[in-house]
């Protein structure tokens, strides 16, 4: 029995890529404690068609492949007569993808490996060539034209149903698409590789090396005298040639040969066995990914949570999520499996959890992390539906957009305050530069959940009580014509609120409530002896200022 045991993030991801891969083929594998799975040496046989086949139904929709069959029933269509220029483009840009992926280099070198179909897509892609429509012609006369190339065209798609066609093209553009993110210049994305079985070279230089290895490690005396250790397990090795680096690995571990001074004595020091080596290649298939992005939970609590933490779908229905969607999904999917502890009332029990985020686009960073702690999921749960909100909503500053779902996020987990934004984004909106009043109301919401519980907070009750003070101020203004000095209030408000001077803030309110001869609202007292208070209280007088008069849970404004 082979067994590996719970570290640290990347090799976490590692196991619960190899878990997948063994869930998804049928493979048996056995739960030892909380931190280890137990499987047995011949799960490894075939295994590099299982990490393929696992790949390829996971994410093989989001590929050049799936869209060339995609095109199918367009293509069906396509052999009636077109009636506008617009079908006629549409069917040239068929034409040019078709053309462009079936002659693209990872397509040429795998061509060579489907020998079961005797088709060649290289000449048919060759072949093809836009259909025009010169001024004097009608779409009738071209209509023979149209009709042989959607032929040809449904014939090569007829021939890339065939499995073999599935099985290398997809793999090799996966290859590129999600595993190179991670790791390269070993196995099938070696350099001398491109023109190679990628089936035989995962085998050859991953699955081959855990069976030979395992072969050594049962002369037991032999064994015992091995003195490389293993950086991950407890396993040893006698040899160097049976030793891996983490080189391979993206901007991960140490080039022994070209950098030996980050050794002692430039000695090499730190190696891992076989079966870690194996696991690290499954990684890719531990993070969930949207178009080159990705998220991993490491809740290494046990296998079981690791599992539970990351069933994070990819697709809403037919649609494809967005990674802040994925991320929103996957936050809640982590506080729905963590246990409750019951007492006078519940309350999640947790401890920190590391959320590992992947970009394949940031060379220089791929990897960042995050700590999910008690305090940060409570303020999560809490915000839900405010968070809903602001998903897909931005800010844009010139030619700079801030994603405003993510701007909360990170200052949730970094425990900054959301004051400074507020005060941008209600400059902006008054300015006529940010348009959405909803989503500053959204988050000065959640800027008050975070002090549930204390002194500092305002229930939504008196939120909305503040904001329709601002409001009947509004009004009051409006009615007698003189809207435009609502702006001057504004600023001088916000520079209070900026600086945190309760006193500046009250004589400006004064001011403006004894020019209309208006009762100042009691509840504006509580600004000047709880600064938190001050801030909550200032922007939802603000948002009724400035015209947001919304109390339905959407968010639109009347």
């Amino acid at each position: 029995m082979i067994k590996v045991t719970l570290n640290d993030y990347l090799y976490n991801s590692g196991i619960l890529g190899l878990i997948r891969i063994f869930e998804h083929s049928g493979i048996d594998y056995q739960k030892e404690g909380n931190q280890s799975i137990l499987f047995e040496e011949s799960a490894l046989e075939n295994f590099e068609n299982y990490y393929f086949n696992y790949l390829i139904d996971e994410y093989g929709y989001d590929t050049s492949y799936s869209k060339m069959l995609n095109y199918e029933s367009y293509l069906l269509n396509s052999k009636q007569n077109f009636n506008d220029d617009k079908q006629l483009e549409h069917f040239n840009e068929i034409i040019d993808n078709m053309k462009k992926w079936l002659t693209s280099n990872s397509y040429k070198n795998t061509y060579k490996f489907l020998t079961e179909i005797d088709y060649s897509f290289e000449a048919t892609a060759k072949s093809l060539k836009k259909v025009s429509k010169k001024k004097n012609e009608t779409f009738e006369d071209i209509a023979d034209q149209v009709k042989e190339t959607s032929e040809t065209l449904l014939t090569c798609i007829e021939n890339l149903k065939h499995p073999q066609a599935r099985h290398y093209l997809v793999a090799r553009t996966l290859s590129y698409q999600i595993v190179q993110g991670f790791w390269t210049n070993v196995a099938f994305l070696n350099s001398t590789a491109s023109k190679k079985d990628l089936y035989i070279e995962y085998k050859n230089y991953f699955t081959d090396a855990v069976q030979n290895y395992l072969e050594t490690k049962k002369n037991e005396k032999k064994y015992a005298k091995n003195k490389f250790q293993c950086a991950t397990c407890d396993n040893t090795m006698g040899k160097l040639n049976e030793t891996f680096d983490l080189t391979w690995l993206q901007k991960t571990g140490v080039d022994a040969a070209r950098k030996s001074s980050h050794y002692w004595d430039h000695q090499r020091d730190i190696f891992i066995c076989p079966i870690c080596n194996l696991i690290y290649s499954c990684v890719p298939l531990g993070f969930t990914l949207v178009k080159g992005k990705g998220i991993f939970i490491n809740n290494n609590q046990s296998i079981e949570q690791l599992i539970s933490a990351n069933l994070i779908p990819l697709r809403d229905g037919e649609n494809e999520l967005t990674m802040n969607e994925l991320e929103e999904k996957a936050y809640y999917r982590i506080l729905d499996v963590m246990d409750q502890n019951v007492e006078s009332k519940k309350q999640l029990e947790i401890d920190n959890i590391q959320i590992v985020k992947f970009d394949k686009n940031n060379e220089s960073r791929p990897y960042t992390f995050n700590i999910l702690s008690k305090q940060k999921a409570a303020l999560i749960v809490k915000a839900k539906k405010d968070l809903n909100y602001l998903v897909g909503k931005y800010l844009k500053e010139g030619r700079e957009y801030t994603d405003l779902y993510q701007e909360i996020i990170k200052r949730i987990y970094n425990g900054q305050s959301f004051y400074d934004l507020l005060n941008k984004l209600m400059k902006l909106y008054i300015s006529g530069d940010f348009k959405n009043l909803a989503a500053i109301y959204r988050i000065l919401r959640i800027s008050n959940t975070q002090f549930e519980g204390s002194k500092h907070f305002m229930t939504l009750d008196e939120l909305q009580k503040v904001r329709g003070t601002g409001y009947y101020l509004r009004r009051a203004y409006k009615e007698q014509g003189q809207e435009n000095k609502l702006s001057g209030i504004s600023y001088r408000l916000l520079n209070a609120l900026k600086v945190k001077n309760p006193n500046k803030f009250m004589e400006t309110l004064i001011q403006a409530y004894s020019y209309k001869k208006m009762e100042i609202p009691s509840v504006f007292i509580q600004a000047l002896s709880d600064e938190k208070k001050f801030q909550a209280i200032g922007y939802a007088l603000l948002l009724g200022l400035n015209g947001y008069e919304s109390n339905n849970e959407q968010g639109e404004e009347k």
